[in-house]
């Protein structure tokens, strides 16, 4: 009956640790990338999708899955900030390795975006106008969509 209890508690044990890592590479991930954001940035978070292009925040795992079953508008992201703002974008992916450039920053993510593992740009807008951000990296058949655009304002 001993042995029961034990292999009972070390099951739990294993369960609870099992279901606690994500919350707390979670809790990491966030702690280490606020310490790399300066405190007066503005910041946005960008997820691509290879069908809905580059979308602000994050998609869910049944997005992901169900993204052909359910066809949705696409409308590419707009960032508007000032001049002179320290921007920071947080890029991830949610399906397949895609690529950044803004190129009248002069950014440039060639290595890629991978799936699970944010990448941050950081600038100054230090120029008006209009400027498109694309994905560089031939991502899928729907590619033409990872694109978006950042508004600096005087």
């Amino acid at each position: 009956m001993d042995n029961k209890k034990a292999d009972l508690i070390y099951f739990a044990l294993v369960i609870f640790v099992v279901a606690a890592l994500p919350f707390g590479i979670s809790a990491y991930d966030r702690h280490i990338w606020n310490q790399k954001i300066p405190q007066d940035a503005k910041i946005f978070n960008l997820t691509g999708h290879t069908r809905k292009g580059w979308v602000f925040g994050t998609i869910d795992a049944y997005d992901v899955l169900t993204v052909s079953l359910i066809p949705k508008e696409f409308t590419p992201p707009i960032i508007k900030v000032n001049k002179g703002d320290q921007v920071v974008l947080k890029l991830t992916s949610s399906d397949v390795v895609h690529g950044f450039s803004l190129k009248d920053f002069g950014i440039f993510i060639n290595e890629g975006i991978h799936p699970g593992k944010p990448q941050m740009v950081t600038f100054i807008a230090d120029k008006e106008g209009t400027f498109t951000f694309a994905c560089n990296a031939i991502c899928g058949s729907h590619h033409e969509n990872m694109f978006g655009t950042i508004i600096v304002n005087a």
